[in-house]
């Protein structure tokens, strides 16, 4: 028996019919037809706004439900029209995230064959011993603050988007604790310890930490990812991961160490893309943009002086290098793309960059 054919009604569209599954949407997609992204992503969680609507207990302990509209003081008219502009999901990262380390092996195993690593000063084996493992306490920080703020997002897209955010922090932390394992054959032990007392007690990344503990603090899940995409990632995040990861490298003659930061600053640009489209749906709202834009005023005023004043003491890192880097000229340029990023999210009036 074939299916029915697609039946018209008055204002001429199209019902389900012939390829019902084909012509049958639960969800207004972008475009004319849904991407595979939409058809996985949404609607992929149950919902208390869209589907669960016949008064079906949804809480953990009978009084909190699963999804409070209360997790942010941001509103919209539907958190469910954001879309991540990647289009990832989880097949997509599993693909992205096998590339990224496939990359990073690649470059520690030709490095072997061609006998990079034998060309390394002895003085900046020495920093990379004492340091190269210190920014994978800030990965790991991070991954903590967004993991715990995806389980309270208002919608399924967000919550994809957040938790490989996550996900993407807490795998370049372990490439980092790899990657030193991958050097010790060739230069060495570079013990944790090491690393972890610089991050505990060095005055360079004593800020840095303080802001990570902070992010700790926040219940709001909206604040959350303002204060780690908006204010820490496109200052501090970049200066770590492409001026001392990337320049500081090259400079001492590294050409193998800076494939981190590659890495790192390509998932950067898909973190800052989709931050972009959530600012546009929260500060565009018809409804509720005003307001929003006041909160996230407020937000970004009171994190962006400590992600500043967190770059600022990275500077004592660039004093420590064998062959120093100008750290003016980074902070320069991480800035100059920092007021792009800003621009794009809608809040460039926002930011006051100190003198």
């Amino acid at each position: 028996m074939g299916t029915p054919p697609v039946k018209k009604v008055d204002d001429g569209t199209a019902r389900r019919g012939d390829d019902a599954e084909r012509q049958f949407n639960w969800f207004t997609p972008v475009k004319r037809r849904a991407s595979v992204y939409e058809d996985v992503t949404v609607d992929t969680q149950p919902s208390t706004s869209r589907h669960l609507d016949r008064g079906w207990s949804m809480s953990f302990d009978g009084v909190h439900g699963v999804w409070s509209d209360d997790s942010t003081r941001l509103e919209v008219g539907d958190w469910h029209d954001f879309r991540d502009p990647g289009q990832w999901w989880e097949r997509t990262f599993f693909q992205v995230g096998s590339q990224y380390e496939r990359q990073i092996d690649s470059a520690v195993r030709q490095a072997t064959v061609d006998g990079l690593f034998e060309d390394f000063d002895p003085a900046w084996v020495e920093f990379l011993r004492a340091n190269l493992q210190v920014p994978a306490f800030v990965q790991h920080g991070l991954w903590l603050a967004v993991a715990s703020a995806g389980r309270d997002t208002l919608s399924d897209t967000i919550t994809h988007a957040v938790v490989m955010q996550a996900a993407l922090k807490q795998r370049f932390a372990q490439s980092i604790i790899l990657y030193a394992l991958d050097l010790e054959p060739h230069l060495g032990s570079i013990p944790m310890d090491t690393a972890r007392d610089r991050w505990l007690e060095h005055p360079a990344w004593q800020p840095t930490r303080e802001y990570i503990e902070r992010l700790r603090t926040i219940v709001d899940w909206g604040e959350t990812l303002v204060a780690v995409n908006v204010c820490f990632e496109p200052i501090c995040g970049v200066l770590v991961q492409r001026e001392l990861g990337m320049r500081a490298a090259s400079a001492n003659g590294d050409t193998v160490t800076p494939v981190l930061g590659r890495v790192a600053q390509l998932e950067w640009e898909w973190l800052n893309t989709w931050t972009c489209s959530l600012m546009k749906l929260v500060l565009d709202d018809a409804e509720h943009g005003e307001r929003n834009r006041e909160l996230v005023a407020g937000w970004i005023d009171d994190w962006m002086p400590r992600s500043f004043a967190a770059a600022e003491a990275l500077a004592g890192m660039v004093d420590e290098l064998p062959v120093a880097i100008d750290f003016e000229a980074s902070r320069g340029r991480t800035l100059a793309q920092a007021r792009t990023f800003w621009d794009a999210a809608g809040v460039g009036d926002m930011v006051s960059v100190p003198a």
